[in-house]
């Protein structure tokens, strides 16, 4: 970044720990041995207005190794609870990373600093307060491929690898990972002062959360009904995103959801490679809760679960209300943005009932999902034979595609090529990633993380190529 500052000079606030004690607690970050630079965003630094070229390998791994502190930090760890495959879980908190503060970024945004893997905490329960190198570098990698797709979500700045050991199946090295958001605040932070039962801690989280996040709602007749309404509408169009690119989260708990409608916390997450509605990327998720399709209704869910934590500020009557806003959300959402993808502009009666007609079709031959698109998108130009090798060479799938290809107008191709990602994040190519980390080679992290901020382009067409059979739907552990 032109003009930006150098990393010492940063200046860190903590808003958060603002608030009273009964919100965090104040928590030293345990230093790695031997840190050492793994991977930096230059885009994430941008936001922040850090000049990466004046930002040396030597002082971030100092800096978020756990060695030494921005000026200004004031580390914490905040508590919150959850709901946890639908049980309630009365506490969790940050159990492995800790909240240094927060700064303006370059174009005014405030961000917050989340330092990942950095030690225990209060609320680590049984574990360590670490994290794996590939479970970041799995972290690092979505949550900047998620961005580059325009999907709501937490940031990463770097990765610093380490000496130190951890056990998880097998000895495995420690990681931190700096976290960037404009909050961190879950649902789980407002449950938590909920079921404990302290009205006046919760109101004053949700006046913080409208002070600084929500701030036009003030003006509403009832500000805390404006901010929920927003949340409800916020995460209805998150859930849209998601479905539309084919992202499964794997553990939507509703201490993994943000106030401000982000995707947070990436632990066993999946992009679809064969179109299987039912696919589950989390293996501990034997019933299925958070399946690729099932994503809307937990988000619904998980709102409910919150207009809850709300009752003492909010009437029954008119959180039901705000609730009932998600469906229609998220039902014009989605069908925005699979019409985006289709190069479907503009508005016509019949366009819900051939997007079902196409979705159906996918299920029935459970193809890749995105080469579809793109298979469409040669169809468009007039080459059919893709798109009828991946659906088939049925009469069904002849008709569909007579009646769509009469819905493209002259601007469809340009369309398609704006919203179909040539690149996605495919767990095969993560893994690949991450078995050449660990032995110590970066190189490859380097080149995937350019190819997934840049995912429209053809440039790196090697991460194009379809997933082998053996990296189709993987279900991926907790730990991942």
């Amino acid at each position: 970044m032109m003009n930006g500052i150098a990393l010492d000079q940063l200046q860190l606030e903590n808003r958060f720990s603002q608030l009273s004690e009964s919100f965090y607690s104040p928590v030293t970050p345990q230093p790695l041995k031997k840190p050492h630079l793994v991977a930096f965003s230059a885009e994430a630094a941008d936001l922040i207005g850090l000049d990466s070229g004046r930002t040396t390998p030597e002082q971030l791994s100092e800096l978020f190794g756990g060695h030494r502190l921005l000026e200004g930090s004031s580390p914490v760890a905040t508590v919150y609870s959850g709901h946890q495959f639908g049980g309630y879980t009365p506490q969790l908190g940050d159990g492995r990373a800790v909240l240094l503060g927060d700064l303006a970024g370059s174009d005014g945004q405030r961000w917050e600093l989340q330092l990942k893997g950095s030690g225990k905490t209060p609320y680590s329960r049984h574990g360590d307060g670490r994290a794996a190198l590939r479970s970041v570098i799995r972290e690092y990698l979505c949550s900047e491929a998620l961005a580059a797709l325009s999907v709501p979500t937490t940031r990463a700045l770097c990765i610093i690898g380490s000496e130190t050991q951890i056990y998880r199946d097998s000895i495995e090295f420690a990681a931190n990972m700096v976290r960037m958001s404009p909050s961190h605040i879950r649902f789980g932070h407002f449950e938590y002062f909920y079921y404990t039962r302290r009205p006046e801690q919760l109101k004053q989280l949700a006046d913080f959360v409208i002070q600084h996040h929500y701030p036009h709602c003030v003006e509403m007749d009832n500000p805390y009904l404006a901010m929920f309404s927003e949340v409800v509408e916020r995460t209805a169009r998150l859930i849209a995103k998601w479905q539309s690119v084919g992202f499964c989260h794997g553990v939507m708990n509703t201490d993994n959801m943000s106030i401000l409608g982000l995707t947070l916390d990436y632990g066993p997450f999946g992009f679809l490679d064969d179109f299987q509605p039912g696919y589950i990327s989390n293996q501990t998720d034997e019933q299925g809760r958070y399946a690729y399709q099932q994503q809307p209704s937990v988000a619904m869910w998980n709102c409910v679960c919150l207009a809850q934590s709300l009752m003492g500020l909010v009437n029954q009557s008119d959180l039901e209300a705000a609730l009932n806003l998600f469906e229609p959300t998220y039902a014009v959402a989605y069908t925005e943005q699979l019409k985006l993808r289709l190069g479907m502009a503009g508005h016509i009666n019949n366009d819900g009932q051939l997007i079902e007609s196409f979705l159906r079709l996918l299920e029935q031959a459970k193809c890749d999902y995105n080469a579809v698109f793109l298979a469409l998108e040669k169809a468009a130009s007039g080459d059919i034979e893709s798109v009828t090798a991946l659906l088939g060479g049925t009469t069904e799938v002849s008709e569909w595609l007579s009646l769509y290809l009469d819905r493209l107008d002259t601007n469809a191709l340009t369309l398609m090529a704006r919203n179909n990602p040539r690149v996605i994040l495919r767990n095969y190519l993560a893994q690949q990633v991450i078995e050449r980390a660990e032995k110590g080679d970066f190189s490859d992290l380097a080149q995937l993380h350019a190819a997934l901020r840049a995912p429209y382009s053809d440039a790196l067409d090697i991460y194009s190529r379809d997933t082998p059979e053996w990296g189709k739907n993987v279900s991926l552990s907790c730990s991942s």
